[in-house]
C-alpha cells in the first residue's frame, strides 16, 4: 500500500490578498516538492452532501459561513480569515478531499494520506 496526496486545482482560487501568508503559494511548493517522488499516489477530493458538516458544525455556522462567499473582492470571514469568491469551492474541495482520505485509508485503498488544501481546516 501506498501513501496518496489527494489535493484538489481549485485551492489556487482561494485568495487572501498580498501578504496575508495563507496565500497559494504556499500550495504550490508543497506540490512542486512531492511531484519529485514517484512513490506517490495522487487522487482528487470526493464528492459529499453538505449535510455531514453537522457533525462537526453547528447548522447556524455552515449557514452563516455559507451565505458569507463574496461575488467579487475579499472579504473578513473574522480577524484571520479572508475569503474570496473561489474560496467557496476551495473550501467544499478541501472537505471532500479530507474525506476521501479518511475513507481511503479505513478502507485500506492507501496506507495513509496528506491533503495538500486550502483553505486550512478545511
Amino acid at each position: 500500500m501506498s501513501t496518496a496526496i489527494i489535493t484538489s486545482d481549485t485551492s489556487a482560487n482561494h485568495l487572501t490578498g498580498d501578504g496575508h501568508p495563507e496565500r497559494p503559494a504556499r500550495v504550490v511548493a508543497i506540490i512542486e516538492k512531492l511531484k519529485k517522488r514517484n512513490d506517490l499516489i495522487w487522487d482528487k477530493p470526493k464528492k459529499f452532501d453538505l449535510n455531514i458538516l453537522k457533525k462537526a458544525h453547528d447548522e447556524k455556522y455552515i449557514d452563516m459561513v455559507q451565505k458569507s462567499f463574496p461575488k467579487e473582492g475579499l472579504k473578513f470571514l473574522d480577524g484571520d480569515t479572508v475569503i474570496s469568491p473561489g474560496s467557496e469551492k476551495a473550501t467544499k474541495e478541501a472537505v471532500g478531499s479530507i474525506l476521501k482520505a479518511i475513507d481511503s485509508v479505513e478502507q485500506k485503498k492507501y496506507k495513509n494520506a496528506f491533503c495538500v488544501v486550502r483553505p486550512p481546516g478545511g
